[in-house]
């Protein structure tokens, strides 16, 4: 078969040479050539007959670079007769060659019908594959032909309705569930789903992880790795207000970690409370995200209410206003963290808020004696660490004329001034126990006696300095008074393993200091010392001598009353 050079460009195949001498000639006559040749050593003749293919208006159509009367091809046929068929040919000579003619024109329509609806079918199908590659699954393959390339488009286009109807529905749960842009993933809807499948997955491993914290911190902390992914930030500030007081924060800046400065968060509170145009994102349940380019200040802030007293902050500084402007569609992504994060937050402060509860005092807010006794144990493991404590035990001097002179309220008021006193002058990490009515226990971490006796000073001035306690009017509910009356309070101190391994025994020596400060004029610290105990000894010994000579003589009083009967 030769191909013409037209054909063959058109379907981009290896052109084919005009073999020979009679293939040459049909090219030039367009006209039907044969050839008898004998076959040496075996008495038979070969019959070859090559016949033009002319381009007709039906080869036009798909063959554009063709003219009318042009030969598209030749088809040769060869054969193999012996004598008696080659009389028979040559009998009937015209009427073979109009057969093989017709038979090889029959041939090769067939075979370029085939061709150019393959052709068709697989520029058809690019197309639809381009547009589904680009997102639209819409495209439907026009049916080629009958046969296998009807079968094959039709197959083609079950397979792009079924991958419309799953990525249109797939793309529906996932927004039914994921809040996200989808011009922050590629336009290939495979890729697409494949890339929100593995944001998905990090979402549920972040859950995971944030329920197992055990404090709002480590949450925090992993909201802060979140937006670190998404966004190469200049540096970020993390605060916490709790009824408009900075409870706790930090700054972290070229991955140093440093305090955050007031200005800082009173800065970020005034970009939310003035009109911003630039909202990125409000989800109408308490996170709020803006964007803000001022000079050369280029931020994101987020706002994140936790409750009606209590509102978490980031701010996230850029290098740029084009940083900036990139990183915004970056936003969503990190919504949907701090969205299974929020709920998480909020149950540890519920969970926190009742072990509180159960381990405060209601009017003072110091830790109960149940709470003590779980510290302890805290207490003893640090001790085999080689830590130290100071152990104070106060007690206010006279309150129970306080209370019969000015009432409870009154009563309850001096206490409370006390615990704020001992607030004042103890560390964050110092532990502060109501042991009884007006006794309190305080633990001092980290300290030897000499610095325990000079914090215990400091709360014995701090308290005799408090401001005057104030009560209702008894005209008027609404109204207050002052009421100045003298107090002070008589500490007792010890300390941790100077004189004691053991928590309990240390309060107890603490309590012996307590007493001899009131046995010798109150409104005084005194430290423990082994005396104290020999003194506690000898005075029970003579309690117990009293009580028994009391029993003796109620004994005797009985038998006298005996015998007068």
């Amino acid at each position: 078969l030769y191909r013409s050079d037209v054909i063959s460009n058109e379907k981009g195949l290896k052109k084919t040479n005009l073999k020979d001498t009679i293939e040459r000639k049909v090219n030039l006559t367009k006209s039907n050539e044969s050839s008898i040749a004998k076959i040496d050593g075996i008495g038979k003749y070969q019959i070859r007959v090559s016949t033009p293919i002319i381009a007709s208006n039906f080869c036009l159509e798909c063959h554009s670079g063709l003219k009318d009367g042009d030969i598209a091809g030749i088809v040769n046929t060869s054969f193999i007769v012996d004598d008696t068929m080659l009389m028979i040919y040559n009998s009937m000579k015209m009427e073979l060659l109009a057969i093989i003619g017709v038979a090889s024109l029959i041939f090769m329509f067939v075979m370029l019908f085939s061709i150019n609806s393959f052709t068709r079918l697989v520029y058809n199908m690019k197309i639809a594959v381009q547009s589904a590659t680009d997102g639209n699954f819409a495209i439907r393959i026009k049916n080629q032909g009958i046969g296998i390339f009807s079968e094959a488009t039709k197959a083609a286009n079950r397979l792009l309705e079924v991958l419309d109807k799953s990525i249109t529905s797939i793309d529906a749960k996932i927004a039914s569930i994921f809040v996200y842009k989808k011009s922050s993933y590629s336009n290939n809807p495979l890729l697409r789903i494949t890339e929100l499948i593995a944001e998905i997955t990090n979402l549920f491993l972040f859950k995971n992880k944030i329920e197992a914290a055990k404090h709002n911190s480590e949450v925090c902390r992993e909201i802060q790795n979140v937006i670190s992914r998404y966004i190469k930030y200049k540096y970020l500030i993390f605060s916490e207000i709790i009824d408009g007081n900075i409870v706790s924060g930090y700054k972290v800046d070229n991955n140093s970690e440093s305090k955050i400065v007031v200005g800082d968060v009173r800065s970020i509170e005034n970009r939310f409370e003035v009109a911003n145009p630039n909202v990125l994102f409000d989800d109408e349940k308490g996170c709020i995200f803006i964007s803000t380019s001022i000079e050369q200040l280029n931020v994101i802030d987020l706002k994140i209410f936790i409750s009606d007293d209590i509102v978490f902050y980031y701010s996230i500084a850029l290098n740029s206003k084009k940083d900036l402007i990139e990183k915004e569609n970056s936003i969503v992504r990190i919504y949907n963290y701090v969205r299974e994060a929020r709920p998480i937050i909020r149950n540890n402060i519920l969970v926190k808020n009742i072990e509180e509860s159960s381990y405060t005092d209601p009017l003072t807010k110091a830790y109960n004696r149940l709470y003590l006794e779980k510290y302890a144990i805290s207490v003893d493991a640090k001790l085999k660490q080689h830590a130290n404590f100071g152990v104070l035990m106060l007690d206010i001097d006279h309150f129970k004329k306080v209370n019969d002179t000015y009432g409870h309220a009154i009563g309850d008021m001096t206490i409370r001034l006390l615990t704020d006193s001992i607030r004042k002058a103890i560390r964050s990490n110092d532990k502060l126990f109501r042991y009884g009515g007006e006794e309190f226990v305080v633990i001092l971490e980290g300290c030897d006696m000499k610095d325990a006796r000079l914090i215990a000073e400091k709360i014995r001035t701090l308290f005799i300095a408090a401001k005057s306690c104030t009560a209702n009017s008894s005209n008027s509910k609404s109204d207050t008074i002052e009421i100045t009356f003298p107090k002070s309070v008589s500490i007792g101190v010890s300390a941790m393993p100077d004189f004691s391994r053991d928590i309990w025994e240390c309060i107890k020596q603490a309590d012996l200091a307590l007493y001899e400060a009131k046995e010798t004029g109150r409104n005084r610290v005194i430290k423990y010392s082994p005396e104290l105990k020999v003194k506690e000894a000898q005075k029970n010994k003579k309690a117990d001598v009293a009580q028994d000579n009391q029993n003796n003589t109620d004994s005797v009083v009985n038998i006298d009353d005996d015998s007068d009967e």
